[in-house]
């Protein structure tokens, strides 16, 4: 059987069986080369060499290609700064192949696992250290390696077999190194959007599992630390105490001449969501910006949404409705300069947009004269990453990241 079909069978078979790694698979590319002896991937391909997939049983090769996901979605391509590529990638590998195995996965004998099982469960970071000892001949094995002091040391055999996997380990991790802070930024957004759109492909069909470690980072990314449920709740109820709005007219009405208010409930209408895109947000207030988007748009589903990004201007604007997924690959958060609110309350106004709500994310560094001359005629929530924040108006909300 050819390569290449043989690699396409693999990722038909782990659609059904295993739609988290399938979905995964397909949104990357799938490249033959060369120029690796094996498999390997520099966090948006996987390479392949034809000889080696040739060598391979057909459950062999699905747990191959599974491997490399794992290296993606664990940033693996961009964490090596630093350190030395031999003693990552076995300290990597040793990780990803124990979450494999625990999963069923049958990998080929090639496969490198720690001969003294005493690394199972540990960070890579933390097998790395523990690799760099032995690799040193340190007497102790567990050395600066927190809360494994108390550990016995591996055999001799066993910390020779050690030494002969970082001799000559199998480079699977290509690092990459980008050119500014924005391009990693995006690049690491494009594998968390992988990974939740993966998630939901599990959810749906209910087959497979998904690993405890990853289970945990997609926790990390997608829930939002916020009740946004709850928040939006409270304050359409304020402002509509009696579930009435004349923001939506009844239609029923209309006809007759008669503007009439619409049973509101507690649904949740139009919303305009705000990126502070300014170069004073970090990666970090990014990401715990882009979770809480996920969230209120995904989950709570609002009838229609306007995001934006902005800086002392608004760079981009996207529409959404309850139809439509929200993903942040698709969404390009422009900006980098100053901040100012006033232009995204300007767009609104100018748009004739009537928000039920206005969310704007940010880091709060602003003066006065940086929100609107005047107060708008809909209610405002910031969200800020700075506690004991006063605002002209609106409600402050404060995202401990």
């Amino acid at each position: 059987m050819e390569a290449s079909l043989k690699i396409s069978r693999a990722i038909t078979n782990l659609s059904f069986s295993y739609p988290f790694y399938g979905s995964c698979l397909m949104q990357l590319k799938i490249t033959e080369t060369k120029t690796i002896p094996t498999l390997a991937t520099d966090g948006v391909s996987i390479l392949y060499n034809s000889d080696f997939i040739d060598e391979l049983a057909e459950d062999e090769t699905r747990a191959c290609l599974c491997h490399e996901v794992l290296h993606v979605i664990f940033k693996h391509c961009r964490i090596m700064r630093g350190k030395d590529p031999k003693l990552c990638n076995v300290a990597m590998d040793w990780v990803i192949n124990d979450i494999l195995k625990t999963d069923g996965f049958k990998l080929p004998k090639c496969a490198l696992f720690d001969p003294s099982n005493k690394t199972k469960g540990w960070a890579w970071e933390e097998v790395y250290k523990y690799l760099e000892n032995i690799n040193n001949d340190k007497e102790d094995s567990f050395e600066g390696i927190a809360g494994k002091e108390d550990a016995s040391e591996p055999s001799d055999s066993q910390k020779q077999k050690i030494k002969d996997q970082i001799s000559e380990p199998e480079e699977h991790v290509v690092a990459t190194a980008p050119s500014s802070a924005a391009e990693e930024e995006e690049a690491s957004n494009k594998i968390d959007d992988m990974i939740i759109k993966a998630a939901n492909a599990q959810e749906n069909s209910g087959k497979g599992n998904i690993p405890g470690d990853i289970c945990k980072k997609i926790t990390e990314i997608r829930e939002p630390k916020l009740d946004w449920e709850e928040i939006l709740q409270q304050l359409i109820k304020s402002r509509y105490p009696d579930d009435y709005t004349f923001r939506r007219p009844n239609r029923r009405h209309l006809g007759e001449d008669l503007y009439m208010p619409s049973m509101d409930g507690t649904e949740v209408g139009e919303l305009v969501i705000a990126f502070d895109s300014s170069g004073s947000v970090s990666e970090e207030e990014t990401k715990a910006f882009v979770g809480e988007v996920n969230t209120i748009i995904n989950d709570i589903k609002p009838n229609k949404v306007y995001l934006m990004s902005s800086d002392y201007r608004v760079a981009n604007v996207e529409e959404y409705d309850s139809n439509v997924w929200f993903s942040y690959e698709e969404f390009k958060s422009v900006g980098g300069g100053g901040t100012s609110f006033k232009p995204v309350f300007d767009y609104v106004k100018e748009n004739d947009i009537e928000p039920d709500q206005l969310i704007y994310f940010s880091d709060m560094l602003v003066g006065r004269s940086d929100y609107p001359d005047i107060e708008p005629d809909y209610p405002t929530i910031f969200v800020s990453t700075r506690k004991d924040i006063k605002t002209p108006f609106g409600e402050v909300v404060y995202l401990d990241i």
